[in-house]
C-alpha cells in the first residue's frame, strides 16, 4: 500500500512538471508573437515618387555695403565745422567737415613767399647773365671788327714796307683778343647753367615741395565725400576738440566688408555708404565651400525682416581662408536684390546658397538609406511583404530627401522606419552591411 501511494505521488509530480513547462513555453510563444506583431506594425512602407529637390549650403552673415567710404582727417587738428548729419544723403565731392585752418593758411602763404623769392633769384641771375652775355658779345664784335680792319691793311701793304711788320704784329694781337673775347662770351653763356644757377634751382625745387605740402595740408583740412550715398556713421566729437589721424573718432560700431562687423571707433570720423549696394558677407566652412561657385542663387532672410525672403547671388569667394574657432572658413560675398531702403550695416542674415537642383526626379527620405561597409547606399525594398536589399545610386540631397539616379522606379515601396528584424533577400549583392545606416540598418539587424 505504501509503495502504491509513493508511486502515485511521483507520477503526479511528473505531470505537474510537464504542465508547468507547457505553460511557460506557451507564455514565451505568446510574448514573442506579441513582440513580433508590435515590431511589424512599426515598419512603414514609403512609395517612391518623383519631385523636385534643391541642395543648399547654409551660412550666417551680416549686411555690408559694397560701395562704402570710411573717412577721417589725414592730419590732426581742431574740428571747426560739421556740414552733415547722421542719415543725411550726400553727393560725391560734397563737404562733410573741416578743421581750423588759420595756421595752415599761414603756412601756405609762407611757402608761397619762399617759392616766389627763389624764382626771383633765378630770374635775376638770368637777367645778369643776359647782360654779361651782351657785354661779351659786344666786345667780341668789336675785336672781330678791329681784326678784320687790320687784316685788310696788312694784306694791302707790301712786305717791303716799313709798316708791314708793325701791322703783322697788330693782327696777331687782334687774333689773341678775339680768342679771349670768344672764351668770355662762352663763359657768360654757360656760367648760370653750370655754376650759379644750380643752387638756386635746388632752392626753388625745395620751396615748391614745401608749398605743395602746405597746400595739401590745407586741402586735407576739409573732408569731402568720394562717393554719393548716405551718412551711416558720424563721430560725436564737438567743434574745437582735437580730431584727425591721431585722435579718437567716436564710439559707434560699424561694419567692415572684409569681416562682416567690426568696431572702427577712432578710425573713422564719418562713414558714407551707398545703401543700394547692400550685400551679405558670410563665412562658409571648408567642408562645404567646394560646392559654392560665383553666380549661384541665394535665398536670404534677415532677422530685422522676419517675414520676408530676399533673393541674391554669390558675387565672390575669398581665395584665402580664415580660422574661426579652429575651423577653416572662406568668406563669401552675396548680392541682395531689392534690398529695403531701411537696411542697416551689420544686420544679421541667414543665407541658403543653392548649389544644385533637380526636377522630375526620384526622391526618397533620408531615413530610408542604409550603407554597406564600403559606403555604398541601398534601401530595403518591400516586395509584397518580402524585404529585399536593393543597391541604388544617389545624386544630390538635402536635410530631408535624397535623389535616386538608378536602382528604383516610381511606385516602388521601401522601408523608412522601424526597429524589427526580418529575413532579407539580396538582389545579387553579397557582402555584409555596415553600421553606417541609422534606424533602418538597426531595425533589420544590419
Amino acid at each position: 500500500m505504501k509503495n502504491f501511494i509513493k508511486h502515485l505521488g511521483a507520477k503526479h509530480s511528473l505531470i505537474a512538471k510537464i504542465v508547468l513547462v507547457v505553460l511557460v513555453l506557451g507564455l514565451i510563444y505568446l510574448g514573442y508573437s506579441s513582440i513580433v506583431k508590435t515590431k511589424q506594425k512599426i515598419v512603414k512602407p514609403y512609395t517612391v515618387k518623383s519631385g523636385s529637390i534643391t541642395q543648399n549650403v547654409s551660412a550666417v552673415g551680416n549686411v555690408v555695403f559694397g560701395n562704402m567710404a570710411e573717412l577721417n582727417f589725414p592730419i590732426s587738428g581742431k574740428l571747426s565745422q560739421v556740414y552733415v548729419k547722421d542719415g543725411q544723403s550726400v553727393q560725391s565731392g560734397e563737404k562733410l567737415a573741416s578743421l581750423t585752418t588759420t595756421t595752415l593758411e599761414e603756412n601756405v602763404q609762407t611757402a608761397q613767399n619762399n617759392y616766389d623769392i627763389a624764382q626771383q633769384k633765378i630770374n635775376a641771375l638770368y637777367g645778369q647773365a643776359s647782360s654779361d652775355v651782351q657785354t661779351a658779345q659786344n666786345a667780341l664784335s668789336q675785336a672781330q671788327a678791329t681784326l678784320n680792319s687790320d687784316q685788310t691793311n696788312l694784306n694791302s701793304t707790301p712786305t717791303t714796307s716799313s709798316n708791314y711788320q708793325t701791322l703783322q704784329a697788330k693782327v696777331q694781337t687782334d687774333n689773341t683778343t678775339v680768342s679771349v673775347d670768344q672764351q668770355n662770351l662762352q663763359n657768360a653763356q654757360q656760367e648760370p647753367l653750370y655754376y650759379n644757377l644750380a643752387p638756386l634751382v635746388d632752392s626753388k625745387n625745395n620751396a615748391y615741395i614745401n608749398l605743395e605740402q602746405a597746400q595739401s595740408a590745407l586741402a586735407e583740412a576739409t573732408l569731402t565725400s568720394p562717393i554719393s550715398g548716405t551718412v551711416i556713421f558720424l563721430s560725436s566729437i564737438a567743434p574745437n576738440e582735437q580730431v584727425g589721424a591721431t585722435a579718437q573718432g567716436g564710439s559707434k560700431g560699424i561694419a567692415s566688408a572684409e569681416s562682416g562687423v567690426s568696431n572702427v571707433a577712432g578710425n573713422s570720423f564719418v562713414t558714407i555708404a551707398n545703401t543700394k549696394s547692400a550685400q551679405i558677407f558670410a563665412y562658409v566652412d571648408e567642408s562645404s565651400i567646394a560646392k559654392v561657385n560665383t553666380g549661384q542663387n541665394v535665398d536670404i532672410t534677415l532677422t530685422a525682416y522676419p517675414n520676408r525672403t530676399f533673393k541674391g547671388n554669390v558675387i565672390s569667394i575669398e581665395p584665402s581662408s580664415t580660422i574661426i574657432q579652429n575651423v577653416v572658413n572662406y568668406g563669401v560675398t552675396i548680392s541682395i536684390n531689392n534690398a529695403p531702403s531701411s537696411i542697416k550695416l551689420g544686420m544679421s542674415a541667414n543665407v541658403n546658397i543653392v548649389t544644385a537642383q533637380a526636377s522630375n526626379t526620384l526622391l526618397i527620405p533620408n531615413s530610408a538609406l542604409v550603407y554597406t561597409t564600403s559606403g555604398k547606399p541601398l534601401v530595403i525594398l518591400d516586395s509584397n511583404g518580402k524585404y529585399i536589399k536593393k543597391p541604388i545610386q544617389t545624386g544630390i540631397s538635402n536635410i530631408y530627401f535624397t535623389q535616386v539616379t538608378s536602382g528604383l522606379q516610381r511606385g516602388d515601396k521601401i522601408v523608412v522606419n522601424g526597429n524589427s528584424s526580418f529575413k532579407i533577400k539580396s538582389t545579387g549583392t553579397k557582402g555584409a552591411l555596415g553600421g553606417k545606416g541609422k534606424g533602418i540598418g538597426k531595425q533589420f539587424g544590419l
